[in-house]
């Protein structure tokens, strides 16, 4: 491939090309890789008119010209060594000329001969060694008849062939036992579409920048797990391209899935295409969004629900543009009845004439039933999954979920994906503790993991 075709889209890993001795050249077309990857990945979905795909061509552009710089810069120092060193041989040569002919033949056969000589005394002293020890060999025994054949008797080759047909049975047996009782994980998309004839709209590379900030999309526009979200929001855009079609829920079975971290996410990634985006914060529960965002505020969704604030005036600006913010507000001890009030259609309502999008937290389907009340009024359900956790049986409560409630635009998104020799790594969590629900105390575990 020519190194400055950006169309391309067969270029090799970085190894193809170079060794381990040039960190700069390797690392440079790691860089160019991983952004051809990125333009694959979104051209997956979308064509080359694509605005992603036109700035990763002109990024990809700009770092082939350097590499080109670089490789011709290093090509003339490699020319200049070669000169040098053919000018130290003419050198060598020329010193070597002056010796005398006679002399340094007479050297040649000095050196033949001296080895010629160690030869001939080393065979000599072989030679009488075989001698002596000839003579010392006296034979102990005679053929009294030939040996001859009388047949195979052993090994049984039948019997060895069954044995290697049951214990190879028995192994494989022994493996799928394995596998269906201790691997049933989702780890990877093509699993996950194997397992579903739902949308499957994209999977979150695993990073540590998780570790460090919730909104990474924001951080570093040019993260591979940036990429991620920006597919995911074009396939969003194709599965419902209804106009109308402005509020998307995200949930998940289980806590720890990572949904408020793809709900952040997802909110910041579509309020960079300058769309303006409410992220209402749901989980009324174990809200999440304001340590993600850090951010409080004694009013929000709850104080909306039981009528004691307006809308307009929960509505906060969280720094990044486009975007802002419907905290949970002070956590209600009915938080599941008071999902029920009228006030939550009102919520949609203002939200669909504002604003662009409405990205929705909600609790955990599997532990709480909030989210199937608020699905009613979502035009897009997104289901998390995380590929550290993630059980393939949950995959059949997802589907029964779409079919007893007739919802059209749902998907799964898989979460915490490894992607080997990418050199992006995702670790992220999500922590309910031990005392997620509510009763007559309403109380949390102690334990929480960091989201």
């Amino acid at each position: 491939m020519a190194v400055g075709d950006s169309k391309d889209d067969k270029l090799l890993p970085p190894s193809f090309y170079i060794g381990n001795d040039d960190d700069y050249l390797r690392s440079s077309i790691n860089e160019l890789y991983s952004m051809q990857m990125s333009r694959n990945r979104i051209l997956y979905g979308a064509t080359e008119a694509n605005k992603g795909v036109g700035q990763l061509d002109q990024t990809m552009d700009l770092v082939k010209k350097n590499i080109l710089i670089y490789i011709t810069n290093s090509k003339k120092g490699l020319r200049l060594a070669i000169e040098d060193i053919n000018k130290q041989i003419e050198d060598y040569t020329n010193i070597i000329k002056t010796v005398p002919q006679t002399q340094r033949g007479l050297v040649t056969i000095q050196r033949k001969l001296g080895v010629n000589e160690k030869m001939y005394i080393y065979l000599l002293e072989k030679r009488a060694n075989t001698i002596i020890a000839r003579a010392g060999i006296l034979p102990e025994t005679s053929i009294i008849e030939t040996a001859h054949s009388i047949g195979i008797t052993k090994p049984n080759k039948q019997k060895i062939l069954y044995y290697f047909i049951v214990v190879a049975v028995t192994f494989a047996l022994i493996i799928i036992f394995f596998r269906v009782i201790f691997f049933s994980r989702i780890e990877n998309i093509i699993e996950l579409k194997r397992l579903t004839k739902l949308p499957v709209l994209g999977e979150i590379i695993l990073s540590t920048e998780a570790n460090q900030d919730y909104i990474v999309v924001d951080k570093d526009p040019k993260a591979q797990v940036t990429e991620s979200f920006r597919a995911i929001r074009t396939n969003m855009e194709y599965m419902a391209s209804d106009a109308d079609s402005k509020v998307i829920l995200v949930t998940s079975y289980n806590p720890g899935e990572g949904k408020t971290f793809c709900s952040v996410n997802l909110a910041t990634i579509f309020a960079k295409a300058n769309k303006k985006v409410l992220l209402l914060e749901m989980d009324l529960h174990k809200p999440k969004i304001q340590k993600a965002l850090n951010m409080s505020s004694d009013i929000g969704v709850s104080t909306i629900l039981i009528g004691k604030t307006e809308i307009s005036s929960t509505i906060l600006p969280t720094g990044i543009d486009n975007l802002s913010v419907i905290l949970s507000g002070p956590t209600p001890p009915n938080a599941s009845e008071i999902i029920l009030s009228k006030q939550l259609k009102e919520i949609f309502d203002y939200g669909r004439r504002e604003f662009d999008y409405i990205i929705v937290d909600t609790a955990p389907i599997g532990l709480i039933t909030d989210a199937l009340v608020i699905m009613k009024n979502a035009d897009i359900s997104l289901f998390v999954l995380n590929a550290k956790y993630a059980k393939k049986e949950v995959i059949a409560i997802a589907e029964e979920i779409v079919e007893n409630n007739k919802l059209k635009n749902f998907g799964f998104i898989l979460n915490g994906v490894k992607r080997r020799r990418a050199g992006y790594y995702y670790n992220y969590g999500y922590g309910y503790g031990k005392g997620y629900g509510y009763g007559y105390g309403y109380g949390y575990g102690n334990s929480e993991k960091k989201s």
